[in-house]
């Protein structure tokens, strides 16, 4: 046998210091050093490019495809000399929306940009763009290149500026929308039938706000106020709110005053605590400036109550911000909101339009159907319309002119709207006129909605509140919590063109002018964001 044991000793392991940390071992063991990916990129596309520079630029900083998609620049994929990878998903429906959509996260394309007679070529990788740009004289290989410097300039400027040909909205995300500003654009008070008192009020109290600085201050006040919008949906709140933004945007200085245009922020859906602080922080940033809330009920809820009240008048100054509000349910507003002066000082109320409002906005539309020879739309039809369209919204009537019309235009086959009415006299029954029945017989089918949605003239239509063609006229009664007003907007040549074919006539049906979505439009799903195909 060996003298041995065959048992080595093993000497004890005394630690001193406290309890074993598991997360150290952890740490250690899944931590590595990693690789900068974006300067080898950069040194693969200058070694493939010698002739060109290359210049990073994050997207969040300065968003090229973004510049491109409000029309400023133009942003070819080429998926002949590249790859291309990216993740679909699906994007689930916002507050105003019914169904979700397709959604689209790219992480690598190559692009063909063009900008101001100027050929660039963009790659984007994740969340950086490379911009490759021949060299110009003097430039050195490494840059940088003065044509793409000149480009992240302008693109930076147009983000940064409130007067860009673009509004800023905010719908879980911000984006700028070319849409929205042509619509504003459009949107002019003297396209507005409203009280003349009513008009000069609100446009008072925006204007004089903005130029009042220094009297607040001489007060010892705080430069903001807000306003609420309120009433059924479709009878002029959204509206009326583009007039006022028109006003700000259009018109300010343009009678060789000192006075400055102001920019609109407009948030569409902002639900979580986060969204409001972005909101507030943004107006702050761009102030002085209008904040527009739209469907302000489903922004303060009780989740984001106290937030969204600490953001209105916490700590932080909201000094030269303008809030207005709308709503579809006053009744169903938070008390801090409707009875807080120092947040919300006035309420207006847009109420359903009466038997004059609604013979009013027949008769613009029997205005614009003028050039329509063949329609058979004489004054006397008016009276009867606006009988047969009792509690109806603007949005509803224009859904009636608008359906009885399709109705009419299928039954003569979908050609161009003939109706064969030749040979009636001024003197002739109602029922004569193929207009009114169809008119009619539309009506009648609205109404049942209206009945089966609870009686509410102003639901059923979607979102046909925002730009909804109408002819409201009314005076302005002081209440409790500030004035009631009808108003309604004169339509736009392009929305109410009679329907050459029933193909033509199917993008009135809707009767809104919501922007479509934009290249920038994001959100937020799983940690991706997706941009709506």
């Amino acid at each position: 046998m060996a003298d041995t044991e065959p048992f080595t000793l093993i000497e004890e392991n005394v630690t001193s210091g406290g309890p074993h940390h598991l997360f150290d071992n952890v740490a250690d063991l899944s931590s590595a050093k990693t690789a900068d990916q974006d300067l080898q990129y950069v040194a693969a596309l200058r070694k493939a490019n010698p002739e060109m520079i290359v210049t990073s630029t994050p997207v969040n900083n300065v968003n090229l495809r973004a510049f491109a998609a409000a029309g400023f620049a133009t942003c070819d994929l080429d998926t002949e000399t590249d790859s291309f990878a990216s993740w679909r998903g699906y994007v689930a429906p916002s507050v105003r929306s019914h169904a979700g959509q397709l959604g689209e996260s790219i992480h690598f394309a190559k692009y063909h940009y063009e900008w101001s007679s100027e050929s660039f070529v963009l790659y984007t990788v994740g969340n950086v763009q490379y911009v490759l740009k021949e060299r110009v004289g003097s430039e050195q290989a490494l840059g940088p290149s003065h044509i793409t410097d000149k480009l992240i300039l302008t693109v930076g400027e147009w983000q940064a500026s409130g007067l860009n040909q673009t509004v800023l909205v905010y719908d879980n995300y911000w984006q700028r929308s070319r849409d929205m500003w042509l619509a504003v654009q459009k949107a002019s008070w003297d396209k507005v039938i409203l009280d003349e008192k009513m008009k000069e009020e609100l446009t008072s109290v925006v204007d004089k706000f903005f130029d009042s600085k220094a009297v607040y201050e001489d007060l010892g006040v705080p430069w903001k106020r807000g306003l609420i919008f309120g009433g059924e949906p479709g009878n002029g709140k959204t509206i009326s709110i583009k007039a006022l933004m028109h006003s700000l945007l259009f018109e300010r200085g343009g009678d060789g005053s000192d006075t400055q245009p102001i920019p609109t922020l407009y948030v569409r859906n902002a639900p979580q605590t986060y969204d409001i602080g972005s909101v507030f922080s943004t107006a702050r940033r761009l102030a002085p400036c209008m904040l527009v809330l739209e469907d302000i009920e489903t922004i303060v809820t009780p989740r984001t109550r106290s937030y969204f009240f600490n953001e209105m008048d916490g700590l932080e100054a909201n000094d030269g911000i303008f809030v207005v509000a709308s709503t579809n349910f006053l009744d169903r507003l938070d008390p801090g909101l409707a009875k807080r002066p120092s947040r919300f000082d006035r309420t207006y109320i847009f109420p359903l339009p009466n038997a004059h409002e609604r013979t009013l906005y027949c008769e613009f539309w029997r205005a614009k159907l003028r050039h329509k020879p063949a329609i058979a739309f004489p004054r006397r039809l008016c009276a009867p319309m606006a009988r047969v369209t009792e509690g109806f919204s603007f949005a509803f009537l224009q859904e009636c002119f608008v359906a009885a019309l399709l109705a009419l235009a299928r039954e003569e086959g979908g050609d161009v709207l003939q109706f064969r009415l030749m040979g009636l006299r001024e003197d002739d029954g109602l029922e004569q006129y193929a207009l009114w029945r169809a008119f009619k017989e539309q009506a009648e089918t609205l109404r049942k909605q209206i009945e089966d949605s609870g009686g509410d003239g102003g639901e059923g239509l979607g979102s046909s509140d925002d730009g909804v063609a109408g002819a409201g006229v009314g005076s302005l009664q002081r209440c409790e919590c500030g004035g009631s007003a009808r108003s309604q907007s004169v339509p736009s040549k392009e929305q109410l063109s009679v329907p050459e074919s029933l193909e033509d006539a199917s993008s009135l049906v809707a009767g809104g002018m919501l922007p479509p979505l934009g290249f920038g439009k994001q959100r937020v799903v799983n940690s991706s964001a997706f941009a709506l195909v």
